[in-house]
């Protein structure tokens, strides 16, 4: 439903639109029926509208922190279960079987916010029906709709009904902590723990440079334990990260962002291993090849005979691998080789 039908379809009240924007996509307000306004503002993606957000104002939430609240699934129920995150709980065991609620607040403060049996039935309703999320605090109370779900009126009707409920039984509490003073409790080694952990993978992922193996399998090889050492990384993760109520959301941040750098990190590590650690001789050969391409910091060359079964294998090697003046055309080189310390041969140099 495009969202100027939408204000129609819910008797809203057009707010003004600001300079240079779309009057179909200007934000309207609920007055009509009981209980206080609710205004309506699309949400835009590259200028369309994606769905909309319903708020209700409440002047004497503004300084409170957010309390998230959203239907309890299984993977909530699965972090509760390993102890990686900690619910609030609200001594209702219905609601709190329901509903996943998730604050920095202090749990009895949040408790007293909800309170009254109401205010748990409405926000209840929210999340198990259109809105599968709402938020309180920071000077209102919102919930959000999808482009799909805005095509049926009853849904934005039946949202609208209990975000009033719940706006109108919620309690504010006049010891609740502001969000600043909430910010400057916060301890934050762990985060720069995690920063610098992070920095250090990435740093080895993109600057460590072992020499090159001479087949495609020690790489696939080396990236695979380079997932393993992702998966060691997450265990620690898990246990810096636990015991909040939104330590899952923070654990699958973490963990997706070391999931971009560690295998890469881990693969160069471990291909970088094979070479540093290897023991045994070199064996130096000279092998018939092909001169492919050549810059100031790498040769690319074909080399046959290198590898049992293959006609030739490309290479691609450092500058500060090779040794001598190359030739323009050179009909063979020198390749000297090690056996790898983990069994994947590796390339020692390269000579005319």
């Amino acid at each position: 439903m495009e969202f100027a039908r939408l204000a129609e379809a819910l008797g809203g009240e057009t707010l003004a639109v600001e300079q240079g924007g779309r009057s179909e996509l200007a934000p309207f307000v609920l007055r009509s029926g009981t209980g206080p306004e609710v205004q309506v503002y699309p949400e835009l993606e590259e200028g369309a509208c994606v769905g909309a957000v319903f708020a209700v104002a409440r002047a004497d939430a503004a300084e409170t922190p957010r309390i998230v609240l959203r239907a309890e699934g299984a993977l909530e129920r699965g972090a509760k279960a390993v102890g990686l995150s900690r619910e609030l709980q609200l001594g209702d065991p219905a609601f709190d079987a329901a509903v996943y609620v998730e604050s920095e607040a202090p749990e009895a403060l949040v408790a007293r916010v909800l309170a009254d049996p109401a205010a748990r039935a409405a926000a209840a309703a929210l999340v198990r029906g259109p809105a599968g999320e709402v938020q309180l605090g920071e000077g209102r109370v919102t919930a959000r709709l999808s482009a799909a779900q805005l095509e049926q009126p009853a849904a934005a009707h039946e949202l609208v009904a209990s975000l009033r409920a719940l706006a109108a039984a919620m309690a504010v509490p006049k010891d609740m902590p502001t969000r600043g003073e909430l910010v400057r409790r916060r301890a934050v080694g762990h985060i720069f723990g995690i920063a610098f952990a992070w920095l250090l993978t990435l740093g080895l992922a993109v600057l460590l440079r072992p020499p090159q193996v001479l087949a495609w399998g020690p790489v696939f090889g080396a990236l695979g334990l380079g997932g393993l050492l992702w998966l060691l990384v997450c265990a620690p993760l898990g246990l810096v990260l636990r015991g909040a109520p939104d330590s899952l959301r923070w654990f699958a941040l973490a963990a997706g962002a070391f999931l971009l750098t560690t295998p890469f990190a881990g693969m160069k590590l471990a291909l970088w291993a094979n070479a540093a650690l290897d023991k045994g001789p070199e064996v130096a050969v000279r092998l018939p090849v092909t001169l492919v391409d050549r810059s100031e910091t790498l040769v690319l060359i074909d080399v046959v005979g290198l590898e049992s079964g293959r006609t030739s294998t490309r290479l691609a090697v450092p500058m500060d691998r090779v040794f001598g003046t190359l030739p323009k055309a050179p009909g063979s080189l020198i390749l000297t080789t090690g056996e790898g310390a983990l069994g994947w041969p590796w390339l020692v140099d390269v000579r005319p």
